[in-house]
């Protein structure tokens, strides 16, 4: 039996996004459902339902509205994390999130995910123009194409096809492959339901070689490992959908756990960990007290600046250039801890995090390299040769990771494997100002990424939204190994002022922690 998600990863993401979708792939869903809609420019759109206000909270219908029109609204203004009231996906001012389209769905996910797309009740129009798109794209051997009514399908005879039901098994013809049904009409909570029985002895018959999708979209309950195996032993059932991946695959997969630490005492365990510096000057204390800590003071040195006189300021500009250039800035103080065993194939990593300034020119995350973390420093580094670009945060490339960015939220940060200023960054997500401190996790499948965070807390320990994981991006990195190396770091540097020029923001002091670290490596992708 195959999981699925609906929507993709919809109670982690705003349903039909690719971060719901792609996310869902990557903790572990093997197929992705979802329901098509046509713009009144002819485009077709992911979205459940013609209606707008249950995405973008405005009245109309995508069926009114052009493409382009449709992008102006936010597709992720009524997206809530269970437990998590007053979250909002985007905090900064006219950030938004656009409709996809069923072209960037087929061009940006993965090359091994089954698709079950609904088509529209349009004739048989959609139908055939969705079968078009999917002979286009090659995915014949891995796309289902599925509708309430069989005539709407015509269009697609030649494709994989599944009809839609909640009654009538026994009515079944010949010429239906497979069948999707709501998850309380074949499953009551101890067992199959009548109708569970008739689709059974059906299949069982020879009939619907595609076998019985089921959806569910309840959340009210969480399913149970036992549910899971139950509904696997009885054969049937092709796959199971729900609305989180991350809730039913975890059920499923087999992992073995690498690491789980909360760095409890002060003795590194230098076995496993090595502490180390992002820069070689004296501003950054990294050690281990019951977590690892960067300490980072307050910068005595001297800052960029202009002269009156022509000579110095040429030669105070010759100063900063080099510094730049060696990519070493004494304002720029930061380290962290690496993980010294590598990471194989697929995993899941997270860890809990406290920090005491967030601002511009503050960053932390936890990222995966190709690099290994060298060699431990267990003091203040003395010289160049102490520092290592491993610990320094979107140092090293290439690397993909999770960050609390700045102030203005979590994100997604990666780099292709060019140089070092060529970072990649998604849109940060959720309010990045009040938390001090939250849980970061960070997950792999073949070369997808996806970050997430959860559970904030103000300088209080006050609880903030969102109380569930909500993923904060995605990316697609071929260019980090089969083998990688975790780093959790911290850093504060120098920043421009874009709205005043010649000015700087401050350069603050900081304290940072990391603690509780789990890595989980999954044995079967």
């Amino acid at each position: 039996m195959k999981i699925g998600t609906f929507r993709g990863d919809s109670l982690h993401a705003p349903e039909n996004s690719l971060a719901a979708l792609i996310s869902a792939y990557v903790v572990g869903a093997d197929l992705l459902q979802f329901e098509l809609q046509r713009t009144s420019d002819g485009q077709l759109i992911l979205s459940a339902t013609d209606d707008l206000r249950p995405m973008t909270g405005e009245n109309g219908r995508c069926s009114e509205r052009t493409l382009t029109e449709l992008a102006t609204l936010d597709w992720s203004e009524t997206f809530t994390p269970r437990n998590s009231t007053g979250f909002a996906y985007y905090t900064i001012p006219n950030r938004r999130l656009r409709p996809l389209t069923l072209r960037e769905a087929l061009e940006n996910l993965p090359e091994t995910v089954e698709l079950l797309i609904r088509v529209g009740s349009e004739g048989t129009s959609q139908g055939t123009e969705v079968a078009k798109l999917i002979r286009e794209y090659g995915v014949e051997a891995r796309a289902t194409l599925y509708a309430a009514d069989a005539a709407t399908l015509t269009g697609a005879a030649d494709l994989h096809t599944a009809l839609l039901l909640s009654t009538g098994f026994n009515a079944i013809s010949s010429d239906i492959r497979a069948v999707v049904v709501p998850f309380a009409t074949v499953w009551n909570g101890a067992g199959l339901t009548p109708e569970g029985h008739q689709l059974k002895e059906t299949v069982e018959a020879g009939r619907l070689p595609g076998g019985v999708y089921i959806t569910r979209e309840d959340t009210s309950a969480s399913l149970d490992a036992s549910t899971l195996q139950s509904l696997e032993a009885e054969g049937f059932v092709y796959a199971l959908l729900t609305r989180s991946a991350l809730d039913t695959a975890s059920l499923v997969r087999r992992s073995v756990t690498l690491i789980d630490t909360d760095f409890a005492g002060t003795t590194v365990d230098r076995t496993r960990f090595a502490l180390g510096y992002a820069k070689a000057n004296a501003y950054a204390l990294v050690h281990q007290d019951n977590g690892i800590h960067i300490d980072i003071a307050p910068y005595t040195g001297a800052l960029p600046s202009h002269a009156a006189d022509p000579a110095e300021n040429r030669l105070r500009r010759l100063e900063t250039r080099s510094t730049e250039a060696l990519r070493d800035w004494p304002f720029y103080s930061g380290g962290g801890v690496g993980v010294l065993q590598g990471i194989r194939g697929a995993f899941s990593a997270r860890v809990s995090y406290q920090v005491r300034n967030v601002a511009q020119a503050v960053t932390l995350e936890m990222a995966v390299v190709n690099a290994d973390p060298g060699a431990h420093v267990g003091d203040r580094p003395r010289s160049f040769r102490e520092k290592d670009s491993f610990y320094d945060p979107h140092g090293a490339p290439p690397f993909a990771g999770v960050e609390h960015d700045e102030d203005d939220g979590f994100r997604i940060n990666y780099n292709l494997g060019t140089e070092y200023d060529n970072n990649q960054y998604g849109r940060p997500v959720g309010d990045g100002r009040t938390p001090r401190g939250a849980e970061l996790r960070l997950d792999r499948r073949g070369p997808y990424f996806a970050a997430y965070y959860r559970n904030p807390v103000d300088a209080n320990e006050q609880a903030h939204s969102p109380q569930d994981w909500v993923c904060a991006g995605v990316a697609r990195n071929d260019s980090l190994n089969p083998v990688v190396f975790l780093r959790c770091t911290g850093k504060r540097w120098l920043q421009e002022n874009p709205d005043v020029p010649d000015e700087n923001f401050p350069v603050l002091d900081n304290a940072l922690r990391f603690y509780d670290l789990k890595i989980q490596r999954f044995i079967d992708g």
